[in-house]
């Protein structure tokens, strides 16, 4: 029975580590996609005039629909990250806890979010000379505001995952402190995304020094970080595992 154990627990970390993976997918994909060929690094402020967006619109069409059909395809890799780490969460929590399950769906729900508001600004560039600069510019802030404004589905999953990284109990946890309270901080730093609504320009607009630089430059720094670490869990537990068969 021994070999067969651990032979199972070989195939079994090879399919985490392969979602694992889906981390950088999204994270490489996803930047340039929506961030690079979409013109999103910086994004142009609610202060543009509504001639100058649609000329953008307009001029750039074929680009524009090019990063965002590019976005929708590379955000669900988010949600198989998210599946490997609610799996890695339960190796703390128990199989009882619901943290796991929220990380999990946050994942899920994070995804839908980018989904509506890449469709939002791909209806923006798509036959964009029949519709009106108006109709444009509220698919434009519609995206944004949707993108930015939801940020709790996000946010719980991060303090779920905080949470439960916390309450680690190894020597050396599987996902270091300090990570964990950089999850926390990011939390924080997403509740001036509420101030969209009310700034056209300034640091509180979704392309402010505040909301876009510190607020989404943390959560894909934060990305970053835990796909790294998230590798380095994979293989404590493939190893704690393997020891224990064996003294089986």
């Amino acid at each position: 029975m021994q070999p067969n154990t651990l032979m199972d627990s070989s195939q079994k970390y090879f399919i985490w580590r392969l979602c694992a993976w889906a981390g950088p997918v999204f994270l490489i994909g996803y930047v340039a996609s929506w961030g690079v060929l979409g013109f999103n690094v910086p994004p142009f402020g609610p202060d543009m005039p509504l001639g100058d967006l649609y000329a953008h619109y307009v001029n750039n069409s074929v680009r524009l629909r090019t990063a965002f059909v590019l976005s929708v395809i590379f955000m669900p890799f988010y949600f198989v990250f998210s599946s490997v780490i609610s799996r890695i969460m339960q190796r703390i929590e128990g199989r009882e806890g619901p943290l796991s399950v929220i990380e999990q769906m946050g994942g899920a729900t994070t995804v839908v979010v980018g989904l509506v508001a890449g469709i939002c600004w791909l209806a923006a560039s798509f036959r964009v000379e029949e519709r009106t600069p108006e109709i444009v510019r509220m698919l434009h802030d519609f995206g944004w505001l949707f993108f930015d404004t939801t940020y709790m589905v996000t946010s719980l999953q991060m303090v779920a995952m905080a949470i439960v990284f916390l309450s680690d109990k190894r020597s050396q946890p599987l996902i270091p402190r300090w990570l964990c309270w950089f999850s926390i901080f990011v939390v924080a730093s997403f509740f001036p995304l509420s101030l969209l609504p009310f700034f056209y320009s300034g640091p509180f607009t979704w392309n402010g020094a505040f909301n876009y630089w510190i607020s989404l430059g943390s959560w894909f720094l934060w990305v970053t970080m835990l796909c790294y670490f998230v590798f380095q869990a994979i293989n404590r537990l493939e190893a704690e595992e393997q020891a224990s068969a064996r003294l089986q």
